[in-house]
């Protein structure tokens, strides 16, 4: 069994490494990389044909070694799986598609991200399966570089004032990336928190399964 996945962060290789090695570890995980993605994009503030064809050229390599499927791990570019997804024979499955299913389970919904472009990813998903759910989003934009920048302790304390600040006020928490999971388990909220790396992997190991 094989995962192909596409990345344009180093900082989300850690959270799904260690949510399919809990969930599904006989299964090869194969990495596809382009960091170059996120700068275009943070650039130009939208998905751009440039954009698009770059990363396809990641989904072609990724095709190429025959995987069971194909993950993508960062929020921002799940768009680009219903336009790619016709052109390959493997099943491509957007960041974040098994966390957001869940919340949907809820009426209010609560995002929290640190990438400015992701937001608008997953409340299209959203309001596309559900168009009555209510959703509340808060971004603090481009704090993820302080990961990049080794700040972590930094970084981690403007997650937690984001999730304080919401929780309560919606029925469920959605940290929108991978690179934010590991809060998760900094803070206590009344309100339940989702966090995508294992709900992603047990939906890839239960596709494959099903194959």
């Amino acid at each position: 069994m094989k995962v192909a996945l596409i990345h344009a962060t180093t900082t989300a290789l850690k959270p799904i490494e260690e949510a399919f090695r809990k969930v599904a570890p006989e299964i090869e995980l194969l990495h596809f990389m382009d960091t170059y993605l996120l700068s275009m994009l943070e650039k130009s503030g939208s998905l751009t044909p440039e954009i698009a064809r770059r990363f396809s050229k990641l989904v072609t390599l990724a095709a190429e070694a025959k995987p069971d499927c194909i993950q993508l791990t960062c929020s921002a570019f799940n768009p680009l799986t219903a336009i790619l997804q016709p052109l390959y024979g493997v099943k491509m499955f957007r960041s974040d598609e098994a966390m957001l299913d869940e919340a949907l389970l809820f009426e209010r919904i609560g995002l929290i991200s640190t990438v400015k472009e992701t937001p608008a990813a997953l409340i299209d998903y959203l309001q596309e399966k559900q168009p009555d759910c209510t959703i509340e989003s808060v971004v603090d934009p481009g704090i993820i570089h302080l990961l990049f920048e080794g700040k972590q302790s930094e970084h981690d304390e403007r997650v937690r004032e984001m999730i304080e600040a919401m929780d309560g006020k919606v029925d469920v928490i959605v940290l929108s990336q991978y690179s934010m999971a590991h809060v998760a388990e900094q803070v206590q909220t009344t309100s339940p928190l989702l966090i995508a790396p294992e709900a992603t992997a047990l939906r890839c190991f239960q596709y494959i399964l099903q194959k």
